[in-house]
Parts: C-alpha cells; sequence; structure tokens
C-alpha cells in the first residue's frame, strides 16, 4: 500500500465532506426543515457557501495531483464525488428534494468511496471490492432513511420530495426492514463465497439488537425518539462491517 496515496485521498475526501456539510448549511439556511418552526427566519451567511468552495478546491487539487501520479480514474471519481456533494441540496438538480438523496448518499459513501480507494491504489477495479461497497451502500441507505422518517412533516412543509416524504413514514419503514434483510442476504452469500473474510460473521451478534429496534418503530413510528435506538444500532452496524472487513482482510 502507499502510504502517501492513503493520506492524501483520506485528505480529500475529508475535506469534501467538509464541504458538503457547508454546503448544506448554506442552502438550508433558504428553506430547511430543521428550522421550519423557527419564528424567526435565520440570515443566510455566505461565508458558509465561500469556505465549502475554497475546501472543495484544495480537494480538487488533491485530485489533479493523484490523477497525474496515479491514473485518470482518479478524476472521474472526484468529479462525481463533486456533483453528489453539492447538487445533494444545491441547487438547480438539489437530488435531496427529488427524491434521490438517499441513492446519491448510498452510491457516494459506498461504491464510490469504496472503488475510488481501491483504485487509488491498485490502479483498477476489482469485483470483490464493488460487492464490499453495496454492503456499505446499502446500510446507509438504510440509515439515511431513518434519520428522515423523524423530519417527515418537515420535509413535506419545505417542499422536499425525498424517499420518506413519497413513499410515507410506514412504508419507508418497510423499505429498511427490506434493506437489512438484503445486507445479511449479501454478507451471508461473501461468507459462503469466500468474498468476505470470516470475520465480518461478527457481525451477527447486532442482528438481535436490529430486529428488536425495527420491532420498537413499527409500533411506534410517529415518535422521533423511538428512532435513536435504531439508528444507534444501524451505525454500528456499519461501524463493525467496515472494520472487519478491514482488519479481516489485512490478517487473511
Amino acid at each position: 500500500m502507499n502510504i502517501q496515496y492513503f493520506y492524501l485521498g483520506f485528505l480529500g475526501i475529508f475535506l469534501v465532506l467538509i464541504g458538503v456539510e457547508l454546503f448544506n448549511e448554506y442552502f438550508d439556511s433558504f428553506e430547511g426543515g430543521d428550522r421550519i418552526f423557527i419564528q424567526v427566519k435565520p440570515s443566510v451567511n455566505p461565508l458558509l457557501f465561500l469556505a465549502g468552495l475554497l475546501v472543495f478546491i484544495l480537494a480538487f487539487i488533491i485530485g489533479v495531483f493523484l490523477t497525474i501520479r496515479v491514473g485518470s480514474g482518479i478524476i472521474f471519481f472526484s468529479i462525481i464525488g463533486f456533483l453528489a456533494a453539492y447538487f445533494y441540496v444545491g441547487p438547480p438538480i438539489r437530488w435531496a428534494y427529488r427524491g434521490f438523496g438517499e441513492l446519491v448518499i448510498s452510491l457516494s459513501y459506498g461504491p464510490f468511496m469504496v472503488l475510488g480507494s481501491y483504485y487509488l491504489q491498485t490502479k483498477r477495479i476489482g469485483y470483490i471490492p464493488l460487492f464490499v461497497s453495496f454492503i456499505c451502500g446499502l446500510v446507509l441507505f438504510a440509515l439515511a432513511i431513518l434519520n428522515e422518517i423523524p423530519d417527515y412533516y418537515q420535509d413535506r412543509l419545505v417542499g422536499k420530495k425525498n424517499l420518506v416524504v413519497r413513499l410515507g413514514q410506514l412504508r419507508s419503514i418497510h423499505v429498511t426492514f427490506c434493506v437489512f434483510t438484503l445486507i445479511l442476504i449479501f454478507i451471508v452469500t461473501g461468507l459462503i463465497l469466500k468474498i468476505l473474510p470470516l470475520l465480518v460473521g461478527v457481525v451477527f451478534f447486532l442482528v438481535p439488537w436490529q430486529i428488536r429496534s425495527l420491532s420498537l418503530i413499527y409500533k411506534n413510528y410517529e415518535d422521533p425518539q423511538i428512532y435513536k435506538s435504531t439508528i444507534n444500532s444501524s451505525i454500528y452496524l456499519y461501524l463493525t462491517i467496515s472494520i472487519t472487513v478491514i482488519i479481516g482482510y489485512i490478517i487473511r
């Protein structure tokens, strides 16, 4: 592994994540659902946009440098990452307002990030990292939906046509349950085909917690507080998968 490329790639991703948060904060200040019940409309701070633009420029410089050193695939992943990050809530596309926000999140933090990191080290795309990236992407897809369900009414008021607003709260929970089932199928398939290291089997210790928390929100899906356990269990599931995959491939 090239340590220099690893740290530069990590820094580039870190800068993009900062830019995403800055842009989201800037554009949400116009019509964000998190502030819909605040009587005094918050002022729009243009410095947020300028700061977001600055960190994206820095990330782009890193991307250009790595493209020169590694290959043209890096600039492809860089451009895709920028389009996903900026237009998540930025005009004119605004993925989050058109029902594509969850998909953009899952692809960005799943396949694009994993395959981009793999390409950075190997200069190629492999089926194993692609398989693993789908598992990570599915967890984040479910997590995005779970985060949106408590904001269902606020998002409707500000005109967000995300997946939860389109489907409704209860059907969104059904989708989440199906996604988690698909994740387990992927993991079992990966273990049987020896694509995934055996250490990933640790994930199954979290399944009872996941099932219990999902059953709770089925009964009380209009209570925002009830989602805390399910969101926490989903985060731990994502971290467990990521950590066990990394360690498993290192010691394999």
